[in-house]
């Protein structure tokens, strides 16, 4: 089993300083070596197949000939009696010929023997083209073109020795393995070499892969024409690269929002806990016989830590509980708020302002709406100072920031303030989980930093937006924006 190991002292070090990532064989063949295997494999049979082809044609094409030959001999001068009876004449049939006459009585006669003589008895006289072997008691091994007629009450036979067609077809065939051994050699060659470089992108991006996968996240592979394979390979990884690393980014972001939230929640839960506990403590030592104030400050300390565990109850809530769809009275739900949070806070001004020209209504449960307007009328009187003025003004038909001015369907609830006003860098954050502006967890603000992020997140669950604009000792607006029940209607 192979195996891959990272060197010790390797780790932390730039990506540029790293060896290159290698993949870990397991005897697999490469493909760069299999594009040329397939690549060989089908030249040789397309020049087995064209060498098949050529040397048929061949072969045809050089017995037709011998087989012109043989019908103009038969009919020529293979049927002069003369050039075999009178040998002054110094005539003979070509050297390569040989001709057989059998008579009627079972005699023969042979003429041109000399190179061989084709094996003749099993031969018939059918007018017809033959290639038989040669005579077993002749020397010659080359087979033999024969035709046989009948003639004048005899058979004719005219043969013609193969010996140098055939050689020139083996020739011809040895000739033709050789060009294509070479042919396949040198295409062998150049296609390892074309492939090699055709490749070239595909091991930039394994190079590239291998040094993101030891964590160097903000290489990206390079980038070739969209209009090729690699190049739609390219542009798929390097997205998936980027969503990766935001992705990651993130979950640090959220890991580090996380972890200063436990550190926040640990002190908000100390310090009442050190509290009841000193104060019973007290008690239990005899330091102090007052009850009532023993009882009251644990009574103090408890509420408190009792804020935060009821936070993240809800935000949780917010997150996965199933909502109503029911049409809610917006305007109904503003005097509500308003009403139960100026009872909790008589000393402050809350004002109600509708300046729609008919009754807002959105679809949605009535009971999360109404913790989200709670929770922003609250937040306003806690952050925006002591002396700040709340007014929850509704509108209908007014568009938020980034929406068109001739949108219709949405109603538009606005928390203003006109205290304190937070810095951008405040408000870019402000809708974040675990997310307090006020570092220094300073207790008399209040919260845990989750009322703002349960408002949010139960806004979207009801198909809406909220944003923030605020000035510095200007104050600061919260902006709900949710779809209209009679357009969803």
């Amino acid at each position: 089993m192979t195996s891959y190991h990272q060197s010790a002292d390797a780790v932390g070090e730039p990506a540029k300083k790293r060896s290159r990532y290698r993949v870990p064989r397991n005897g697999a063949v490469p493909l760069r070596l299999w594009l040329v295997v397939v690549l060989v494999t089908i030249s040789s049979f397309g020049l087995l197949a064209s060498s098949i082809a050529v040397s048929s044609i061949m072969r045809e094409v050089v017995y037709s000939r011998v087989d012109g030959e043989l019908a103009s001999a038969i009919d020529g001068w293979a049927a002069n009696a003369e050039i075999f009876r009178n040998n002054s004449l110094g005539a003979s049939p070509p050297t390569d010929y040989c001709v057989i006459k059998l008579f009627s009585d079972g005699s023969a006669v042979t003429f041109n023997a000399s190179a061989g003589m084709p094996d003749v008895d099993n031969l018939v006289a059918d007018g017809r083209i033959h290639t038989i072997a040669s005579d077993p008691k002749s020397a010659s091994l080359s087979r033999w073109r024969v035709l046989a007629v009948q003639q004048d009450g005899m058979i004719t036979i005219v043969g013609k020795s193969l010996r140098f067609e055939d050689n020139i077809l083996r020739q011809l065939t040895m000739m033709q393995f050789t060009i294509s051994l070479m042919v396949i050699i040198l295409l062998g060659v150049a296609g390892y070499y074309l492939i090699y470089r055709s490749l070239r992108p595909l091991r930039e991006v394994e190079e590239t892969a291998g040094e993101i996968a030891q964590g160097d996240l903000d290489l990206r592979v390079p980038q070739w024409p969209i209009n090729t394979e690699v190049g739609r390979l390219a542009y798929a990884l390097n997205s998936m690269l980027g969503q990766l690393q935001a992705s990651i980014e993130q979950s640090r972001k959220k890991e580090d929002q996380m972890r200063r939230f436990v550190g926040d929640a640990s002190h908000e839960l100390r310090t009442p806990l050190t509290s009841v506990r000193g104060y019973t403590e007290l008690y239990r030592s005899g330091a102090t016989t007052d009850v009532n104030m023993v009882l009251s400050k644990v009574e103090e300390e408890s509420k408190r830590m009792s804020v935060l565990v009821e936070d993240l109850l809800a935000l949780t809530r917010a997150e996965g509980q199933k909502l109503e769809h029911e049409r809610v009275d917006i305007l109904e739900l503003a005097i509500s708020v308003a009403s139960s949070t100026q009872a909790a806070f008589p000393n402050r001004h809350i004002e109600v302002r509708n300046e729609a020209a008919d009754i807002p209504m959105v679809m949605g449960d009535a009971m999360r709406l109404h913790q989200v307007l709670s929770n922003l009328v609250t937040n306003a009187i806690r952050h925006a100072g002591d002396d700040a003025r709340i007014t929850i003004r509704l509108r209908l038909d007014q568009p938020a920031i980034n929406l068109n001015n001739d949108d219709p369907d949405k109603v538009v609830i606005e928390v203003i303030d006109d205290g304190i006003g937070m810095p951008p860098e405040v408000a870019s954050h402000i809708f974040e989980r675990f997310y307090r502006a006020d570092s220094s967890r300073s207790r008399s603000s209040g919260g845990s930093g989750l009322g703002l992020a349960i408002a949010k997140s139960l806004v979207e669950q009801h198909g809406g937006m909220i944003e923030v604009a605020s000035l510095v000792g200007e104050g600061s607006t919260f902006r709900i924006i949710l779809p209209s029940a009679d357009t969803q209607a």
